[in-house]
């Protein structure tokens, strides 16, 4: 089985001015999380405002990230672009760059079809020749991918796995049911913290999350205590996140998850902005114990 990691942090970008990248914070920031509880590090994804950054700049955080990795960590780039070209582009950037695996939303802004979701997607695994990759199910952003296209994804073997951020378990558990039928070792991975517990209960594989990035260890302890067989715990270590992600939501995303970010030692760019609201997320992380 192919995998790209199970408890994938999923990083903001720390920009300078006019959205170009921190690079030093970039190196930093990857320094901390190559020796964190994570297993994978998933840079330039919606988290991470990849859309406010050209693609040379997508591809120098993407280098300096694998520069300060060091091998330690598996690396997964994001490679959504607004073009079937532009992705393919993307994906051959991360192979140059030892990425492990990619990660791919359908094309962004103009609304697609079914069909030309399929066809983006089968146009991707044919150009990936053997890089792994993750589709998005983001519909927030994008054109969403419905069940009776991701049953059709199954059979596409460079697609190895979804990321659904959708926060939706009936769909997430039917997509778990689909591909054990159709496909034992595709993987399903939530892309929201709020629905971790419900979604490993639901047969998900793992996560790509913004706390498993600014709060490794928190997340960490709920996957333990739930692969310990630790209903309790694992629920207990659930509630206590929850508080700090409604705090994060409270902001536009993903300003919120950028704060918290800062808050944790991750980031440097917001200063005194949200003042009450980085107090009220260091008074959580504090007070439920989550560093």
């Amino acid at each position: 089985m192919i995998d790209p990691g199970r408890r994938v942090g999923v990083t903001v970008t720390p920009f300078i001015k006019a959205n170009i990248p921190d690079l030093d914070e970039v190196a930093r920031q990857t320094e901390i999380l190559s020796e964190s509880r994570t297993d994978a590090i998933l840079p330039c994804a919606s988290t991470g405002d990849f859309v406010k950054m050209t693609p040379a700049d997508r591809v120098a955080v993407l280098a300096t990230v694998a520069k300060a990795n060091k091998g330690r960590k598996k690396l997964i780039a994001g490679a959504c672009e607004a073009s079937t070209d532009g992705v393919i582009s993307a994906i051959e950037d991360a192979k140059k760059l030892g990425y492990n695996s990619c990660i791919v939303c359908p094309p962004y802004y103009y609304p697609l079809g079914q069909d030309a979701v399929l066809e983006f997607y089968t146009a991707v695994n044919d150009a990936a020749e053997g890089m792994p990759i993750v589709a998005y199910h983001v519909p927030f952003f994008t054109t969403g991918i419905e069940l009776s296209t991701y049953r059709k994804l199954l059979a596409l073997s460079n697609i190895v796995g979804i990321k659904d951020s959708s926060a939706n378990m009936k769909l997430i558990s039917h997509r778990v049911n689909i591909k054990s039928i159709d496909r034992p070792e595709f993987l399903v991975y939530t892309g929201t913290d709020d629905c971790l517990f419900p979604a490993l209960c639901a047969g998900c594989y793992g996560s790509m999350t913004a706390l498993a990035a600014s709060l490794p260890d928190s997340i960490a302890d709920i996957y333990d205590a739930y692969d310990a067989g630790d209903i309790k715990a694992a629920q207990a270590n659930q509630r206590k996140i929850m508080p700090i992600l409604r705090l994060a939501d409270s902001l536009p995303f993903p300003v919120g998850y950028k704060l918290l970010a800062m808050q944790t030692g991750l980031h440097a760019e917001l200063g005194v902005a949200y003042h009450d609201l980085a107090a009220k997320m260091r008074t959580e992380i504090v007070t439920e114990g989550l560093r």
